[in-house]
């Protein structure tokens, strides 16, 4: 699978005058957007943006996803070869955040902590923010060495009540322009303390954030160890089941944990864009693919005025995802795509 790139972080979006006179004229050339006629812009060597309107800008909004991993003693254990749980789990992490490190705005926390009582937390490593993912990939290809302070050698508790309401905090979560998700990893079940609640406080947290704050998460068991009745629990009460007895993403392999996070990851990954300013008539949107198909609203697409975002669903979102597409315009006020 290669980077995402998608088609709609360059998109223009073209301003035509309320009735519609048609698409702009691109058969000036230019350089900036000062050699253009007034209320037209300098795009690609063309001048457009012209009908009389004003050109509008998208920009993508990238969604939070706040990884909640467990650092607890047993992820030293072995698996199949010579590879750890810990050296898969930092492996597959590396690979998504190389992957998807510009469609994502990335957070980090470990449980359990390294400070102070061994069941609660304190240090907060990534909270979610932009251009996290360098830094993210650093602190965990750093903590492979048995001497750094974050490789899995203690505390050895697996406190997921305190690591999950720990990610709760994180601010970001309830950012009203973006989406968000947390990804709940690990390799055991709640053992070693309670101070959270145990299970019910984990399910107590991963509840309000769904239904109060509109966060999903997801849940990956992996190896044997696991808890499945539980995991299956937080996943449904995440939002995020899977079908079948086992709703949570089960990972025995290094190959199927690094399958998971990519799946996870390809399902975050947002369709969402930032229209600036916003359309006087959102009545009066059109969207095209490939300057010759008619994206249909409502069942294609929508537009939030208060949050100035339209979003791509259904199967137009899965094909701007798997690059099949490769020219959109949103154009306001003509319902004809425009000429290149």
């Amino acid at each position: 699978m290669r980077a995402m790139r998608h088609p709609l972080a360059a998109l223009a979006l073209v301003a035509c005058g309320p009735s519609g006179q048609g698409p702009p004229d691109t058969s000036s050339a230019c350089v900036e957007d000062t050699q253009c006629p007034a209320g037209q812009r300098c795009a690609e060597g063309i001048c457009v943006g012209g009908c009389g309107g004003n050109a509008l800008d998208l920009t993508y909004v990238p969604p939070n996803l706040l990884l909640v991993l467990d650092r607890s003693c047993s992820m030293r254990d072995v698996l199949t070869g010579a590879a750890t749980k810990w050296s898969a789990a930092v492996g597959a992490i590396n690979s998504v955040l190389a992957m998807y490190g510009d469609e994502i705005r990335w957070g980090l926390t470990l449980f359990p902590d390294t400070m102070g009582d061994t069941c609660t937390q304190q240090a907060f490593p990534f909270p979610v923010a932009a251009s996290n993912a360098p830094g993210i990939s650093t602190l965990l290809t750093n903590a492979l060495a048995a001497a750094d302070p974050l490789y899995p050698d203690g505390p050895c508790v697996t406190n997921i009540d305190t690591g999950l309401q720990q990610a709760a905090t994180d601010p970001a979560l309830d950012d009203a322009g973006r989406k968000s998700y947390l990804m709940l990893v690990t390799d055991g079940l709640q053992a070693g303390c309670s101070t959270g609640g145990g299970d019910t406080g984990s399910e107590n947290t991963i509840k309000q954030l769904h239904n109060a704050r509109g966060v999903t998460t997801f849940v990956v068991g992996f190896g044997s160890g696991v808890d499945a009745t539980e995991l299956s629990t937080l996943a449904t009460l995440g939002g995020a089941p899977l079908s079948g007895a086992t709703k949570y993403y089960q990972a025995d392999t290094a190959a199927q944990l690094n399958q998971a996070f990519q799946q996870i990851a390809d399902l975050v990954v947002s369709c969402d864009y930032k229209v600036d300013p916003p359309p006087p008539d959102p009545s009066q949107l059109y969207v095209w693919f490939q300057q010759n198909e008619l994206v249909p609203p409502g069942s294609g697409w929508t537009y939030d005025p208060a949050t100035q975002t339209l979003t791509l669903h259904g199967m137009y979102c899965d094909r701007l995802k798997a690059h099949s597409v490769d020219h959109v315009d949103v154009i306001f006020g003509c319902p004809n795509p425009p000429i290149l």
